[in-house]
C-alpha cells in the first residue's frame, strides 16, 4: 500500500513543476491576479499558506503582512519565507492565531479535504479570511483526465472538487462567501492575438460551469457573539424576586417529644 505522505509529497512537487509549463503558467497567472487583487486591500499580520507552489512572489507583492508562513510536507524548492514541515490535516498552530489562510490547489491532493478546512477554520481568527483555488471538474478543458493514459498524470490524477461543494463545506463551518467565481477561461488559447477576445466575453463566461478551467473562492469566518439587550444586574433587579429569609426549623411539642419538620 503506498505511503500517504510520500504520494502527497510527490504530487505537490510535480504540481509545482507543472505550473512552469506553458499551460500551467496560464493557470498560474490567472490565479495570481485574483489573489493579488484580494490581498492588496488591507493589512493582515499573520498569513499562512498551505503547500508551497513556487510562484508566491506573483501575488505577495500586493500584500502587506508581518509574518508569512508556508506549511509544507517536504523541503524541496527554495523560498525566502518561513516554512513549517507539517500535515495540513493537523496544523501545529494555535487556535485563533491566523488572519489569512491561502490554499492554492491544496484540497485536490489531500486525503481528507474536509478536515483540512476544519483545521483552517480552527486556526483562523474571527473575521479571518480563506482564499483558495481549485481545478473545475466540469470544465471542458479537463476532458483529458478521463483518458486512460492521462488520468494517472498530474494534475489530472487529483481529486477535483467542484466550487459549489467547497462553498457548501465553508458555509457549514459558518463562513460567509465573499466571492466565488471561475477563472482561467481559455488555458489552451495562450497566444496574444486572443487576449482581446478573451476580455470581451470573460465577464459572462466566468459564471458558466463548464468553461472556466479553475475557480477562486474567498470566504470570511463569522462568529456569532449575541449582544444582550439588558444588563444582567438590571434584569435581576427588575424580574427576579428577592429571596425569602431562610425559614426557621418548626418545632412541635407532643408529650415532651421534639420533632423537626423540614
Amino acid at each position: 500500500m503506498p505511503d500517504k505522505n510520500s504520494s502527497h509529497n510527490e504530487a505537490t512537487v510535480n504540481l509545482r513543476h507543472w505550473f512552469e509549463t506553458p499551460i500551467g503558467a496560464v493557470y498560474r497567472h490567472a490565479e495570481a491576479a485574483l489573489l493579488s487583487n484580494k490581498l492588496s486591500g488591507n493589512f493582515r499580520a499573520e498569513v499562512l499558506q498551505l503547500d508551497f507552489v513556487g510562484w508566491e512572489d506573483e501575488f505577495h507583492q500586493a500584500m502587506r503582512f508581518s509574518h508569512y508562513t508556508i506549511l509544507d510536507t517536504q523541503t524541496s524548492g527554495n523560498t525566502k519565507y518561513t516554512r513549517v514541515l507539517a500535515e495540513s490535516e493537523y496544523l501545529p498552530i494555535d487556535t485563533h492565531s491566523i488572519d489569512i489562510v491561502i490554499m492554492p490547489h491544496t484540497l485536490e491532493f489531500e486525503e481528507n479535504p474536509h478536515r483540512v478546512l476544519r483545521e483552517a477554520n480552527r486556526v483562523l481568527k474571527p473575521e479571518g479570511i480563506i482564499l483558495l483555488t481549485g481545478f473545475n471538474p466540469w470544465s471542458i478543458w479537463h476532458l483529458p483526465r478521463f483518458l486512460p493514459k492521462a488520468k494517472n498524470k498530474l494534475p489530472w490524477n487529483g481529486c477535483f472538487i467542484s466550487r459549489y461543494r467547497v462553498v457548501d463545506w465553508l458555509k457549514l463551518l459558518n463562513f460567509q462567501i465573499e466571492e466565488s467565481q471561475g477563472c482561467c477561461l481559455f488555458p489552451l488559447l495562450i497566444n496574444k492575438k486572443h487576449e482581446q477576445w478573451k476580455k470581451i466575453i470573460g465577464t459572462v463566461a466566468a459564471w458558466l460551469p463548464f468553461l472556466p478551467a479553475a475557480y477562486f473562492v474567498m470566504a470570511v469566518k463569522r462568529v456569532s457573539t449575541g449582544t444582550p439587550l439588558f444588563h444582567l444586574k438590571y434584569l435581576k433587579s427588575r424580574f427576579i424576586t428577592p429571596p425569602f429569609a431562610k425559614p426557621a426549623t418548626k418545632i412541635i411539642h407532643d408529650n415532651k417529644k421534639r420533632a423537626n419538620l423540614h
